[in-house]
């Protein structure tokens, strides 16, 4: 009796959630179109020219970031510990990750048998990641919680994602010969985090294009 109810539970819970990531983007959508499309139209134009004011601070910052600036702040403003800098240099800092970076960042960028606490490696992840805090408070947007959660189980589906405030995101995979251009603009509408969501123009290559 009890493996039977246990059956019969775990079977509904599984039915729940199909039922709930096939309906949810139809949901979404319908939600969507029911807000006001001229509010979405009024509001696109100057999202855009939002972007590109804040495109050369941006741009900046990653040129201040990169030579030098990083190396400065890891060899002579660190924590103690190495995991941080000054508290006064938070606007500096990655906000979810220390200095040492990300388990994907540990794995595929430092040197096997590497210290990640190194001057090198913390230096190399400042260049990359820093600013991230001024990217996500200063230059990104508040997250919208019931948009990202409708389109969620759908955001690849489309190259391009424009909110009804207005924000917008293009993460685009162009083929270039064997390799893939990875387009990543406008502001990271599925990559909230502490409620922002960060203004981003990344552009680089991969070898694949994620399914």
């Amino acid at each position: 009796m009890k493996k039977a109810l246990a059956y019969l539970i775990t079977r509904a819970a599984g039915l729940f959630l199909l039922a709930v990531f096939t309906v949810l983007p139809v949901v979404g959508r319908l939600w969507q179109f029911c807000r006001t499309r001229e509010l979405i139209n009024l509001w696109i134009p100057i999202r855009i020219i939002q972007w590109l004011l804040y495109l050369p601070i941006h741009v900046f910052l990653v040129v201040m970031v990169r030579p030098w600036l990083a190396w400065v702040a890891v060899k002579w403003f660190s924590t103690e510990n190495k995991l941080g800098l000054q508290p006064w240099l938070f606007w500096f800092m990655t906000i979810d990750n220390p200095l040492t970076g990300d388990e994907g960042w540990q794995t595929k960028h430092i040197p096997p048998g590497s210290d990640p606490l190194s001057d090198e490696n913390r230096t190399d992840w400042a260049r990359r990641n820093g600013f991230n805090w001024f990217n996500h408070w200063i230059l990104g947007c508040k997250n919208d919680e019931v948009w990202a959660l409708f389109n969620l189980a759908i955001q690849n589906e489309h190259w391009l994602w424009v909110r009804p405030d207005g924000y917008w995101m293009v993460r685009a995979y162009i083929p270039w010969g064997k390799r893939y251009l990875n387009l990543f603009w406008g502001w990271s509408l599925f990559g909230e985090i502490d409620g922002r969501c960060k203004f981003t123009v990344t552009t680089r290559f991969k070898d694949h294009k994620p399914g």
